[in-house]
């Protein structure tokens, strides 16, 4: 009897044994997926989730969790490639990645700065010696970056500029000057009927430039915003017509405690942007005004910030601020209301970002803190990581500001005061 219940409580263990592995193997079979991949070039480093896998001969084969998982591919020489893999239970996946060649970048002009994005998807433009110039881009059959138009768009009499203010249409512009502004007409790029005309407060002299500080256009060409700060010690918004001849003071800024403002006008021409450039950085806090409503309100109220810039349709804002012991700004996004606030953890000026035309993605051109040089690419502002294309291996070139087209296919950007243009997909 004793036998024969040892016999029975073995088999019942071994049973038990069994069905435990089994239970874990099965559960662990449905919490798990087979990954494999396979890249090219063969020497690619994979990071999954930030951690880098080990490549044999360009594949590698790996078991993980279930769920969402970010998958980078980069080599030198190549545009690196960001994708998120959605892995269910007991998956087999395989996924083969080739990446692209880095582009060459093509030089525009050889001088020039002050770039601008057009009205065309594909077109910018810039200040080269005296003049401005209009440049447009493509991408020929062959896939090569192709110059279509580089031309001057006024004659050799724009002089001593440092900043351009474009119309929305980019039929007017306001030139200013070392210590004047002044109102210039392309008359449709007619070059002998152009005209710069003094742009002052009520018709002043021409050297009344010193007393206004940022302007900002409204995207709906119904006015222009503008810091007016004249030797009396006034210091005010001011909305005013093209020619500022119809002038209507909105904010008193010295009773706000507001110096030296960066103004940024919404798509929508509804809010206004102002960044305080404070000698106390801790008093730089970001200000939305409805310019409908002129409701005034404070949107991040902690210091430090330099700019912002609505994203295309109007719901979101970036923005910069200094942090210490960084050589750039870090980049922030928000909502519109001030909600919702994201430390991207980017280090980048904001001349040198700008806003994808669907309003989520933004591209980036900054400097790798690892390897000391200039690096592009494009970030997903919704799931907060890199997506779509990195290119990683510009050399030492410092790029001042860019300029991106609607179709996402191309770069403009200024560079050592010279203008390129970058294939980027």
């Amino acid at each position: 009897m004793n036998v024969e219940l040892k016999k029975i409580k073995r088999t019942v263990y071994i049973v038990g044994a069994i069905l435990i592995v089994a239970t874990v193997l099965l559960v662990w079979f449905f919490t798990r997926s087979f990954l494999t991949i396979t890249v090219s070039p063969r020497t690619a480093s994979v990071l999954l989730d930030g951690k880098k896998l080990k490549v044999i001969a360009g594949e590698v084969g790996i078991n993980t969790s279930i769920g969402d998982h970010q998958l980078k591919i980069e080599a030198e020489n190549y545009i690196s490639e960001n994708e998120v893999l959605k892995l269910g239970r007991g998956m087999n996946k395989k996924v083969n990645i080739t990446l692209s060649s880095t582009p060459r970048p093509i030089k525009i002009n050889t001088t020039g700065n002050l770039l601008m994005k057009g009205s065309d998807f594909n077109d910018g433009y810039y200040f080269s010696g005296s003049a401005i110039f209009k440049a447009k881009v493509g991408i020929s059959e062959n896939g090569n970056v192709n110059v279509i138009e580089n031309r001057p768009i006024t004659g050799d009499v724009i002089n001593d500029i440092k900043e351009i203010v474009w119309s929305p249409d980019k039929q007017l512009a306001l030139l200013r000057h070392s210590s004047s502004i002044g109102l210039f007409d392309f008359m449709k790029y007619d070059f002998v009927h152009q005209t710069e005309t003094p742009w002052c407060p009520n018709g002043g002299p021409f050297g009344g430039g010193n007393d206004i500080g940022s302007i900002a256009w409204s995207p709906d060409n119904s006015k222009i915003a503008y810091y007016y700060t004249p030797a009396t010690g006034e210091r005010s918004l001011i909305f005013t017509n093209t020619t500022n001849t119809e002038i209507t003071r909105i904010l008193n800024f010295n009773q706000l405690g507001i110096d030296n403002p960066v103004l940024r006008w919404s798509p929508d021409s509804e809010w206004l942007i102002i960044v305080p450039q404070n000698k106390n950085a801790d008093e730089n806090k970001i200000y939305m005004l409805n310019t409908y409503s002129r409701e005034l309100k404070t949107v991040v109220d902690s210091g430090n910030n330099i700019g912002a810039v609505f994203s295309p349709d109007s719901n979101h804002v970036l923005y910069t601020a200094t942090i210490s012991g960084q050589s750039l700004p870090e980049l922030f996004l928000m909502n519109k209301d001030g909600n919702d606030k994201t430390d991207l953890k980017i280090q980048a000026n904001l001349d040198t970002v700008v806003w994808t035309k669907d309003s989520q993605d933004i591209v980036v051109a900054t400097t790798d803190p690892a390897t000391k040089t200039q690096t592009i690419f494009r970030f997903d502002t919704t799931s907060v990581t890199d997506s779509g294309f990195a290119i990683s291996n510009l050399g030492s070139t410092n790029i001042q500001s860019i300029a991106f087209s609607d179709d996402g296919k191309l770069l403009l950007y200024e560079s050592g005061n010279q203008i390129y243009a970058l294939k980027v997909n």
